[in-house]
């Protein structure tokens, strides 16, 4: 009777074993599985992260510099107009003096205009035919406040004046005339100064 005992008992030991390793070998690829596919949901999300980076980079200018730069002179050159018109301005109704270079004896078309620059670091002097040789050379329409306008005939400059104010029907200038001293005067409402208009020059721009 004990071999037919054991024959059944070594065929269910053996059927258990089996179907111990075939649950273990399941259970085994089920967490492969899974491991498998975080790792996959991982690196996509790496990946993404990576994407919405590469998205918000902002690209820096190599120029930066020199934009600042030359913000810093546009700003430096409007600031030195600025101060020249409010230094002519100061001087309105100043005696006419020829030869004059100051407010003390009174001031000539050029003593006037070259003290006005002096005052603000621009060494300037001479009389206007000297003064028209300096800086850029501008026509009427490109004019802006502190340029100087020449005034005369093809064959002579005769006067100099400081542009104080520009728009569409205006160009006022600042300038010591022999008639009533240092003034203000509209030359395009002026058939005497339009008329005698030549050109005009950048000394400020070119510094």
């Amino acid at each position: 009777m004990f071999p037919i005992i054991v024959k059944p008992l070594r065929f269910s030991f053996l059927l258990y074993v089996v179907l111990l390793v075939f649950v273990s070998s399941c259970s085994q690829k089920q967490y492969g599985s899974r491991y498998s596919t975080s790792k996959n949901r991982s690196t996509h999300k790496k990946s993404g992260g990576s994407s919405r980076t590469s998205e918000t980079y902002v690209y820096k200018n190599p120029n930066k510099k020199n934009n600042k730069h030359e913000t810093h002179s546009s700003y430096t050159e409007k600031n030195t107009r600025n101060k020249i018109i409010d230094t002519a301005s100061s001087y309105i109704g100043s005696n006419y003096q020829s030869g004059g270079k100051n407010p003390d004896t009174g001031f000539d078309c050029s003593g006037f205009t070259s003290f006005v620059f002096r005052k603000n670091g621009i060494d300037i002097s001479g009389p206007s035919h000297d003064l028209a040789k300096l800086g850029k050379s501008k026509n009427k329409n490109e004019l802006a406040p502190g340029d100087l306008v020449f005034f005369g005939s093809p064959e002579r400059i005769s006067h100099v004046a400081i542009v104080s104010s520009v728009d569409n029907n205006s160009i006022e200038v600042i300038h010591s005339t022999t008639s009533a001293g240092v003034k203000k005067d509209n030359i395009l409402h002026s058939e005497y100064w339009e008329s005698r208009f030549l050109f005009g020059r950048d000394i400020i721009e070119s510094k």
